[in-house]
Parts: C-alpha cells; structure tokens; sequence
C-alpha cells in the first residue's frame, strides 16, 4: 500500500519512470495534505483556553465540522491508492488479445468500463474536496490566530486537489464515446470549481 511508504519512498515512486503512481494519487495526496493541516488547527484551537470562551453553538460547530474533517481526512487517504488501483485496470485492459472482431470487441468494451471506472474515482476526489472547505472556511474563521495561516494553505491545497482531479477527468474523457456521459460529467465539473473558488477566495480574503 502506497500509504505506509515513507514521504521519500513515496515521492520516489512518483518521479521513477513507472506511470504508476500517478497525478490522480498525488491529487489524493494532496487533498489528504489539505485536510490534515485544516485538522491540526481545530486541534490547536480546541486545546486552548480562550476556546472556552466560545458560545456554546461555535462549540458544538466546530466539533460537527472536526469530526467530518477526519472523515474526509481518511477518504482522501484511502483515494491514494483506489486511483492507482483504477489505471492499473485501464492497463490491464488494453492487454486482451484481438485477433479477431469477438475479441477486439470484448476488448473495446473492457477498455471504456476500465476507463469510466478511472474518471469515477478522480471524480471522487473532486466531489470530496467540495465537502472539504466549508469545514476550513469556519476554522479560519474561529481557529487559534496563530496557526490560522495553516488553515489558509490547506484551502490552497484542497484547491490545487480538486482543479488536478477535475483535470485527469477530462484528460480520460477523451477515451469514452458517450456523450451524455461526457456532458454531464464536464457540467458537474465546471459546478465543483466555480463552487469551491468562491469558498477558497472566501477563505484567503478572511483578514489575520
């Protein structure tokens, strides 16, 4: 599993010349890092004396958007090696024989199934970077002042996240032939960014 290798182990793979692991691993990765450095300040938040101070509303708030941050926090992990998993499958597709139209056929259709399975897990990341900056939106806003730049890089990252998935989407649109499937899929990407860059720029414009 990619997730118990060291960050040198990991980033070694990355840079080797195997195509595996790839963007959609790293994209995971990255919204993994996004949400962990929304986390660490809840935590230096809730560990300090003036969040006692806090109505008991902010209170009870905070602690529903910290449990769903490590929620998030976990898919984002186990994401890291679903997409590895997935293009290993689009692989694995394009090696059936086709010596003859039987085969060539049962190929064709091994190939889009492995590729529509590839766009739904970079699909899965985008939509989990969605529910992952109203969580970082209010922790910038509440969270300890001395760690609140944090909060702000992890908006970044989770950005960076879901404009890469939304990228190896389209990049694989390419392979499919259904339109309705390639329509629906571009107009629920083009909603996710323009979504979530309003939350982000939110999230940066909040003053320290």
């Amino acid at each position: 599993m990619l997730v118990d290798d060291k960050v040198k182990e990991y980033l070694a793979k990355v840079k080797s010349g195997s195509p595996l692991p790839g963007c959609g691993s790293v994209s995971a990765l990255v919204a993994g890092l996004g949400m962990a450095l929304s986390i660490m300040v809840y935590n230096l938040t809730m560990s300090k004396d003036f969040y006692n101070e806090y109505d008991i509303s902010i209170k009870e708030e905070m602690g529903k958007w910290l449990k769903i941050s490590n929620e998030l926090f976990e898919e984002y992990v186990k994401l890291i090696d679903e997409d590895v998993q997935a293009y290993m499958n689009v692989l694995k597709a394009m090696k059936i024989a086709k010596e003859d139209e039987r085969q060539g056929k049962l190929r064709q259709e091994a190939i889009k199934k492995a590729y529509i399975d590839a766009i739904n897990v970079p699909m899965k990341i985008a939509r989990l970077c969605d529910q992952g900056f109203l969580p970082i939106l209010i922790i910038t806003k509440y969270g300890n002042p001395n760690a609140r730049a944090d909060a702000v890089v992890g908006a970044i990252l989770l950005y960076a996240a879901l404009q890469s998935a939304v990228i190896i989407v389209k990049a694989n649109l390419s392979y499919i032939e259904d339109k309705e499937i390639i329509e629906n899929t571009l107009k629920e990407c083009n909603i996710l960014i323009e979504k979530c860059k309003s939350v982000k720029d939110e999230i940066l414009n909040l003053e320290f």
